[in-house]
């Protein structure tokens, strides 16, 4: 059921960020804040990414399930740059909601796992079909209060 899983990502998410693009790795902050609209059809995320040296990074994420296919789909609209990607063939396997993108030679899979009070988000790369490699890692919480 993609609503019960889509609706577990619900709420403020605040933590820490390893990104490593082409060699460069960097440490970031992180601030996810995810609603659902639409009785639960539609996952709206706001994301804010803050790191040393670096500008802002800020996405705008929209998670559903095509009626067509019937996988999960997130479309990020980013920030700089009002470009948007999208990531198809997402499929839920247990806590984990698991997003993979194609573009050419290079392929992006995202998994968001939350377990407790704890959400982990891991993106890696693979390249003409070789092994996935990590490029970010974040680890959240929300906030008590």
């Amino acid at each position: 059921m993609y609503r019960g899983e889509l609706q577990k990502l619900e709420g403020v998410w605040t933590g820490t960020e390893r990104v490593d693009i082409d060699g460069a790795m960097y440490e970031a902050t992180g601030r996810w804040e995810f609603h659902t609209v639409f009785d639960g059809r539609f996952l709206l995320c706001d994301y804010i990414q803050n790191a040393p040296d670096r500008p802002t990074s800020v996405g705008h994420g929209v998670f559903r399930k095509d009626e067509k296919s019937g996988s999960l789909e997130v479309t990020w609209f980013r920030d700089p740059g009002a470009t948007t990607t999208q990531q198809g063939d997402g499929v839920a396997e247990g806590d984990r909601l698991i997003f993979v993108e194609t573009i050419g030679d290079s392929s992006t899979r995202t998994t968001y796992s939350v377990a407790l009070n704890r959400l982990t988000v891991i993106t890696e790369r693979s390249t003409k079909g070789s092994e996935w490699t990590p490029i970010f890692e974040g680890s959240y919480r929300r906030p008590r209060g």
